[in-house]
């Protein structure tokens, strides 16, 4: 998307989330951007399923749109993402015939909630 910020999520999202291509189950929906500055990192939002909503981060979704730039030759791996929550995730991995292997997600874990359920 040309501005990521200008995205509304939770209608485009949603719209993407529930289309019939992503089968019964639904998918989650990324959306990045290039940044202005070309050595900066790309930005990227999820709309997340089963969250029905934003998430801070994603990775798998992350993995995904890395491949997804490099394979439209906007990009190369490794790409580096901003995500909402402000982590940097970083992708690495091989493209071999149009194929992706070995492809890593590096960025920071955090604990973002603690709590105890009962009466489960």
């Amino acid at each position: 998307v040309d501005d990521i910020e200008a995205v509304d999520l939770d209608d485009r999202g949603r719209e993407l989330r529930l289309h019939p291509a992503a089968g019964p189950a639904g998918a989650n929906a990324n959306f990045v951007a290039r940044p202005a500055d070309p050595a900066a990192p790309w930005l990227i939002r999820t709309f997340e399923r089963g969250v029905e909503g934003e998430t801070l981060a994603c990775g798998t979704g992350t993995v995904a749109a890395a491949v997804a730039v490099a394979a439209a030759g906007e990009a190369s791996l490794p790409v580096a993402f901003t995500s909402r929550g402000g982590s940097l995730l970083g992708v690495t991995g091989v493209i071999h015939e149009s194929q992706v292997r070995d492809a890593w997600l590096a960025g920071e874990g955090r604990l973002v909630f603690e709590g105890q359920l009962s009466g489960i």
